[in-house]
């Protein structure tokens, strides 16, 4: 099974069409061959739910770039994963319409899968989904037709220091989900990344965002909060690594946080030295915060349809987000991998985005 190769796409020639229904039927194995690279075949099929958010476009390079052939679940415009089909060799990405509220789209997208990837999450709720919905419900529902269907590995996002007992409705929500999941998928992968970094990402490009537009940044709690901010490509690199290798990762939780645990105010005055902008920090008591945060966060489809701050990512922030590993948990030092500090050069260069005159103007600059 797990060297069966799928093929489907939209538009396809006579000829195309009927090749892909001949290699749905299951009449062609094809072992893994190739030097690794995107060219190669690594043998693997792996469906990768939500694979258009931020973290999933890594997860999906990564995997075509060695050869795994990925399933890609979309839902909404077809043209949120045209983006993705450039990350593997032709034929290798394979764009599947799916709705989380129904299982026989979600048992299409993986019936021929080896791995199956779950990114699904929402950072706000909506009146279509809820945290719940999508956090454990959904998890679970995933996890349970991935059991159905044989597939071999099953790995599962959730976040760092999620708890039943949290303030935050997001890792109350995320905390079942694990729960969920290994209900339903025991060997299931459970992956906890703190906040991840990088372009287009809700950490640093906020940042950069809200200090460009107002020249400040409020903080709370006198900016004493915990961060340990984690590159997005080193918490893909883990996904992609225990693809490879599903026994040494069976049944493993994964704490991943970055090499540095910071305030936000440190943060935040770093952004401001990258970006060179004159920056005030007004403090916010909480209960101001939390107000605004919940004006700002109502999502209006003309207005506001992807709320960038919500009330609920002030309760995150003043119970830190930091990676708390527990006993029996694999961290980067156990996989021997060295972290990329938000501080170096990748989160300088995702800052300078926010510099008066582009990311460029320093070259002309007289400092």
């Amino acid at each position: 099974k797990g060297s069966q190769m799928i093929a489907r796409g939209c538009g396809m020639s006579p000829i195309r069409r009927e090749f892909s229904t001949w290699l749905q039927s299951g009449a062609v194995e094809v072992s893994s061959r190739g030097a690794g690279g995107r060219s190669s075949v690594s043998g693997i099929v792996a469906t990768v739910f939500g694979c258009t958010g931020f973290l999933g476009r890594y997860v999906v390079n990564r995997l075509g770039r060695s050869g795994t052939q990925v399933v890609v679940p979309w839902r909404g415009d077809g043209l949120n994963y045209r983006h993705l089909k450039l990350m593997g060799d032709l034929g290798q990405i394979v764009p599947m319409e799916w709705d989380l509220r129904e299982e026989s789209s979600i048992r299409s997208a993986m019936i021929h899968s080896d791995v199956v990837i779950n990114l699904v999450g929402k950072h706000f709720e909506t009146r279509n989904y809820s945290f719940t919905q999508v956090h454990e419900e959904g998890a679970a529902t995933i996890a349970r037709i991935a059991r159905e269907v044989g597939v071999s590995q099953f790995i599962h996002v959730s976040g760092a220091g999620v708890s039943l007992d949290s303030l935050s409705a997001w890792k109350r929500s995320k905390a079942a989900g694990e729960i969920a999941v290994r209900q339903e998928f025991p060997s299931a992968v459970i992956v906890r990344p703190t906040d991840l970094f990088g372009f287009e990402d809700r950490l640093l490009t906020r940042i950069g965002k809200i200090i460009s537009k107002f020249y400040m940044y409020p903080l709370i709690n006198e900016g004493n909060c915990k961060i340990q901010p984690v590159w997005v490509e080193d918490v893909a690199g883990v996904i992609s690594a225990a693809v490879r290798d599903p026994e040494g990762f069976s049944g493993k939780t994964l704490e991943l946080g970055g090499p540095r645990v910071m305030t936000m105010r440190e943060l935040v005055e770093f952004a401001q030295e990258t970006t060179k902008k004159p920056v005030r920090y007004p403090e916010l008591p909480v209960l101001a915060a939390r107000l605004i945060a919940r004006l700002y966060g109502l999502r209006l489809p003309a207005l506001n349809p992807e709320p960038f701050f919500v009330e609920d990512d002030i309760f995150r922030e003043l119970e830190g987000i930091v990676a708390v590993p527990a006993a029996g948990s694999l961290t980067f030092t156990d996989l021997e991998i060295v972290p990329t500090d938000p501080t170096s050069d990748d989160g300088r260069t995702i800052l300078r985005l926010f510099r008066e005159g582009g990311d460029r103007s320093s070259l002309f600059s007289s400092e």
